[in-house]
């Protein structure tokens, strides 16, 4: 054969060219051997299937309770769960003592902080556990969302019937399960963060039932702060009124926790920290996370010790703490002038505007 040439030519002995005829037969029985060999198993298996079927199934129960029973075993605080049936006039609950993450059992053994999970539990001694929602508050990195996403995974355990990293878990049937955590955009549909996020609380507010179990992470920081609130504080209501199903919903929104304070079906928890050091005239506190849930509200988030973890330069920082006070005082303010349209007590009014002419307002 020439390859330089225009139009080859390929020159065969004949002798080669019985051997070529002779691999070309031999290709041809080995396709027709193959194709009678791959027609025979799959009539085979045709003709088997729902033996086949019985066997798969069998063999994934056993790998599943075979998971469940090397999992039951992976943790010392391990409980069997127990789900109850109720009825239609009963409020669904969920009760789950001194729960784990089932993710960080290996990682965190004895360094992972265990809570107790608890919401409309009327047998409750704290009373803001027996309240079908929850206001979670706390610093930034100080716990709400691994809690919540804990919550999510206990009760899907829980069903499935697998033992869980708690020392007790007790509720009733959830029927679905809700979540908007995280945040996050759909460039090809050309869907924004905030978007995305209404949307997700549209399909809850639409479909959730008083057994679902709704787990909310922050609604409205997709926004201005104003508009965020609102529509939080609209969500809110509309979960605690008409749904009235087991809910966890977190938010840096101090002002929403203000408006439903005392509301008959909202309760209030945080994920405590500890301040060592907390002066008005100092820019510096050291934030120490307890990782704890526990009753009442957070007054503050602690974004500037998440800045300083992320080695935002300290002048930034100390600037965004003058700004923050300065607006602090602001609200304050408004706040009172609000109080002081209700006052109608001439002594009073005077004790507002003294404190007011006592305000540092710059």
């Amino acid at each position: 054969m020439f390859p330089h040439l225009f139009n080859p030519y390929r020159y065969y002995t004949s002798e080669l060219r019985e051997l070529l005829e002779e691999l070309n037969e031999s290709e041809k029985k080995k396709e027709l051997a193959l194709k009678d060999t791959t027609s025979s198993l799959f009539r085979h298996f045709d003709s088997h299937h729902e033996t086949f079927q019985r066997v798969l199934s069998c063999l994934s129960t056993l790998d599943v309770l075979l998971s469940f029973t090397a999992y039951s075993q992976s943790c010392a605080d391990m409980c069997r769960p127990i789900i109850l049936q109720i009825e239609n006039d009963q409020q669904p609950f969920i009760n789950i003592r001194d729960g784990k993450h089932p993710c960080m059992l290996e990682k965190a053994t004895s360094t992972f902080i265990p809570n107790d999970i608890i919401l409309a539990d009327k047998s409750s001694n704290e009373e803001w556990q027996t309240k079908p929602l929850v206001l979670v508050t706390g610093p930034n990195m100080g716990g709400k969302s691994t809690l919540m996403r804990e919550t999510a995974v206990l009760a899907i355990l829980a069903h499935v019937g697998s033992y869980v990293p708690a020392v007790s878990c007790t509720m009733s049937v959830c029927d679905r399960i809700f979540t908007r955590l995280g945040a996050s955009d759909r460039i090809m549909a050309g869907e924004s963060t905030f978007f995305v996020e209404l949307s997700e609380a549209s399909s809850i507010l639409r479909h959730a039932t008083r057994h679902s179990l709704v787990l909310i992470d922050e609604l409205g920081r997709g926004t201005s702060t104003f508009d965020g609130t609102a529509i939080a504080c609209s969500v809110v209501n509309d979960l605690a009124n008409r749904i009235q199903c087991r809910t966890l919903f977190s938010t840096h929104y101090h002002t929403l926790v203000d408006d439903f304070e005392k509301h008959e079906k909202v309760g209030l928890g945080h994920m405590s920290c500890m301040i060592e050091k907390d002066e008005e005239t100092s820019t510096k506190e050291t934030l120490v996370f307890l990782y704890k849930f526990v009753e009442g509200s957070c007054p503050k988030s602690h974004g500037f010790n998440a800045a300083r973890l992320a080695n935002i330069p300290e002048s930034i920082v100390e600037l965004a703490q003058t700004k923050a006070s300065a607006f602090e005082r602001w609200v304050t303010l408004k706040r009172i002038l609000l109080t002081m349209k209700k006052v109608t007590d001439s002594s009073q009014q005077h004790d507002i505007l003294q404190f007011l002419s006592q305000l540092k307002l710059h």
